[in-house]
Formats: structure tokens, C-alpha cells, sequence
């Protein structure tokens, strides 16, 4: 901090990082932690008033590894201005940081159980960031009012002892404490029996769309369990990073000639790799461990009376939906930019939706390994030499006409076009798929089997 800013305060300079810090920790730890907040229904038959094991809940809940390992730095930089003998606004900064960490923690359950049941809403409120963020680096570097400003004037007045920033980062630690004890409330259902009222908006949204066919029925199965289950909602981070991607491309200045004069290993990265990943990375990433997010229930699942052909046309959709969103959500930026790079885009897009969703779920037939939705691990994943063999030719094809032609039209014609003949040959891919996922499923079923005893 003395390296970044000389002449100021360091104490000054850390608090204008608190605020952007403690957002995006919320929204890693909204990815990445499991459930839905403190399960209370295991202490609820100790003789402890309601009141006093939400208090005590309320306690331990900052009692976290989450919060030991920010607050480790926390105590070495306090420690290392109070050598310097500013003991009071060491003080001050100890406890900011602390109730910042609080804030988190408190705000973290809420905002998890907001994205469980209105999963469109939480889509909405990551584009709004992505927004943010834009508008957050263009301030900055302008010299305008940013969130760094904000966090200083609260933060940093807090740790200057100011009146008005006190009391407005006490109002809000108290606020979200009291949010918190009500969603810990709200978590104590003494009748197991008792239905929890039906969510409205997205949720309601999600179930009409379920009663649109078994297909449908299968695809909001696996939206709910990505939305539900930290491992599988990690990937939203991998979605929200290749939508940027995609974004930042619009935006640099690019000619069609680029296309065609650049080096064959520039073009790999300027062009297969953004746009295989762009609407393709979240069915690659989830698409590969289909059928193992169930595996710890495997019996359950395929006892479910869904015919074959249902159940693979669902995951297909929800995969093939899945590269419609990450399609649209750049596409403003490449319209208002009128980038070359929007045929880019698009060929990728049919190509993703076409064939490699479809090859991805019957790849995904050759899993062998239940996966723990909700551990996070980068270990916890599938691979097997089927899958490999199945997926390579494919992330392959799209190499041959970007390399071999200089003409756009015959770059990305053959990728869009084999898309879409795949997309309108799907009646016949999934006579195959039914057959290949009948020939695997109990072979499956002994995997998943094995690999949790």
C-alpha cells in the first residue's frame, strides 16, 4: 500500500478497497458455498429458547474459515500500524474490516436464497454487475466518482472516527444483521410436513415451463440443481467470464482483413478460441459431468418414469439454451460496435448449439464417477477415454476452414452450416443417443455405484 500510494495513509488507502472487496467476496462465496444458510433444524429439540439459538447461530456463523484468512491480514496490517504508532486508527480499521467481514457473511445466506428461487432474477443481477464493473473501470480511469470514492468516504471516515460514516456503516451492519435473524427464522419449520409456500416470479416461471413436455421437464430439472448446489454453480463465474470475453471483443478495433492476414496460430486464438468458448464453454464445462451431478442418487433417477428419449432431448435443450444465453447477452455490445466479429459469434453460436451440445450429452453416457454437487473441488470432475475420443474430432472441425481459407464465407459458412444441418437432423441423432444411453446406463449405474462406496 506504501508502494501504491507513498504519501497517504495506509490505513486510508485499504479502506478504499473494502467496499469493492467485500462485493465481489459476497458474490464468490454465493457461488461457492453450499445450501441455503445454517441448517437449524438439528438444534431445534435442544431446550434453548428460539430466540437464543438464533443469537447464538447469529455468533457462530462469523466463526468461519471464510472469515479467518481475510482477517489474518486484517491483524497483520493493524499490527503493523500500530508499531508505527498509530494505535486508535489501527483500532478503527480492526474493527471496519471486521464488521465489513460480518456484513458478508450475513448478506451471503440471503442473497444464495434469492438466486435459489428466482434464478432469472439472479441472471439479471450479474449482467447488472458485469455493467458495473464497465462503468466502475471507465470512472476510474476518468477520474469520476467510483465505488473506491464511496468506500473511502464510508470506510475510510469510519476509520477517522467521523460521525456521519460511522453511523451510516453501523445502520448498515445492523440492517443486514436483522435480515439475516429473519431469513434464520424463516429457516426454523417445526412440521417437517408443512409445504413451503410456492415462490412466485421466476420460480413459477421455471414450473410452467415444466409442464411444457417431459423435455422441458428434464431441462428445468438441471437448471434447478445448477442453481442449487455450489459445484455446479461455479460455472455461472465461467459463463459471466466468457460473455466478457466475447464483449471485449466487440469492442477492439478489428477489420475483416484480420481475418485472413493474420499468422494460422494468431487466428487459432483470435478466432476458434473465442468463439468455441463463447457460447460453447458452459456446455463443455457442465455438459462433460451430465449424469454424474445425479450419480449420488442414481437409483432414484433412472427409476424415474422419463422415457430415453425425453431425457436426453431435455439435457440437449438445456445445454442448447444455455449457448443461446451466452449468444444474446454480448450481442448488444457487437451490434452497437458493428464488429466483424458478430460472424464470429454467430457460426460459433449454431455450430455449439447444433453439434456440440448433442455430442457432449451423448459423451456424457460414458461416465463412470458420481460427482458431490455440493463440493466445490476442481478435482471433482469426470474424465474418461470414451469422451475424449467422442469430443476431440469435434472441437477439431471448426480448425480446418479457418485455417485452410482466407475468405470469410468460406471460414465460417461451413461452421454455421453444419450447425444447422445438425440442429435439423436431430430427429435422427437422437435414435442413436436413446440407443447409445441405453447400451450405458446401467454401466453407469455401476460406476456411480463403486465410486461412492
Amino acid at each position: 500500500m506504501r508502494e501504491v500510494a507513498p504519501s497517504a495513509d495506509p490505513l486510508l488507502v485499504a479502506s478504499r478497497g473494502l467496499l469493492p472487496f467485500a462485493l465481489v467476496y459476497a458474490a464468490v462465496r454465493v457461488i461457492v458455498e453450499s445450501g441455503v444458510g445454517t441448517d437449524l433444524r438439528p438444534y431445534l429439540p435442544l431446550p434453548l429458547r428460539r430466540s437464543a439459538l438464533v443469537g447464538v447461530t447469529t455468533v457462530l456463523a462469523l466463526l468461519s474459515l471464510w472469515n479467518a484468512v481475510p482477517m489474518a491480514f486484517v491483524v497483520t496490517v493493524c499490527a503493523e500500524a500500530a508499531l508505527d504508532g498509530a494505535l486508535g486508527p489501527a483500532l478503527r480499521f480492526g474493527l471496519v474490516s471486521a464488521g465489513v467481514l460480518a456484513a458478508v457473511t450475513y448478506a451471503v445466506p440471503m442473497l444464495r436464497r434469492a438466486v435459489s428461487e428466482r434464478p432469472f432474477v439472479a441472471v439479471g443481477i450479474i449482467v447488472l454487475l458485469g455493467v458495473v464493473t464497465a462503468l466502475e473501470a471507465v470512472d476510474v480511469g476518468a477520474g469520476l466518482v467510483s465505488l473506491l470514492d464511496v468506500s473511502g468516504w464510508l470506510l475510510g471516515g469510519a476509520v477517522q472516527g467521523r460521525v456521519l460514516p460511522v453511523s451510516g456503516a453501523v445502520l448498515g451492519l445492523v440492517g443486514l444483521a436483522g435480515g439475516y435473524v429473519r431469513c434464520l427464522r424463516r429457516a426454523m419449520v417445526v412440521d417437517c410436513s408443512q409445504r413451503r409456500s410456492a415462490s412466485g416470479g421466476s420460480s413459477e416461471w421455471l414450473s410452467r415451463l415444466a409442464r411444457r413436455g417431459p423435455a422441458w421437464r428434464e431441462a428445468v430439472l438441471e437448471t434447478r440443481l445448477l442453481l442449487r448446489n455450489s459445484q455446479a454453480r461455479f460455472l455461472i463465474f465461467i459463463v459471466v467470464f466468457f460473455v466478457g470475453m466475447t464483449a471485449v471483443m466487440g469492442l477492439l478495433p478489428i477489420e475483416w482483413s484480420v481475418f485472413r492476414d493474420v499468422p494460422p496460430l494468431e487466428r487459432f486464438n483470435l478466432i476458434v478460441f473465442p468463439g468455441l468458448f463463447g457460447t460453447g464453454g458452459f456446455i463443455i464445462w457442465h455438459g462433460q459431468n451430465l449424469f454424474s451431478w445425479r450419480g449420488s442418487s442414481c437409483e432414484g433417477s433412472m427409476v424415474r418414469p422419463e422415457v430415453p428419449r425425453h431425457r436426453m432431448g431435455g439435457k440437449v435443450l438445456f445445454l442448447s439454451t444455455s449457448a443461446l444465453v451466452c449468444f444474446l447477452l454480448p450481442l448488444p455490445v457487437l451490434l452497437w460496435t458493428r464488429s466483424p466479429f458478430l460472424t464470429v459469434h454467430t457460426s460459433f453460436f449454431l455450430y455449439n448449439a447444433g453439434v456440440l451440445a448433442p455430442a457432449i450429452v451423448a459423451g456424457a453416457t460414458f461416465n463412470r464417477k458420481a460427482l458431490a454437487t455440493n463440493e466445490f473441488s476442481f478435482s471433482n470432475t469426470n474424465f474418461s477415454g470414451g469422451r475424449m475420443a467422442f469430443m476431440l474430432p469435434l472441437f477439431g472441425l471448426p480448425v480446418f476452414p479457418i485455417l485452410l481459407f482466407g475468405n470469410p464465407i468460406f471460414q465460417f459458412g461451413p461452421i454455421a452450416g453444419l450447425g444447422l444441418v445438425s440442429a435439423c437432423a436431430w430427429p435422427l441423432w437422437r435414435r442413436a443417443f436413446v440407443a447409445l444411453y441405453r447400451r450405458n446406463r446401467y454401466a453407469m449405474m455401476r460406476g456411480f455405484r463403486a465410486s461412492r462406496s
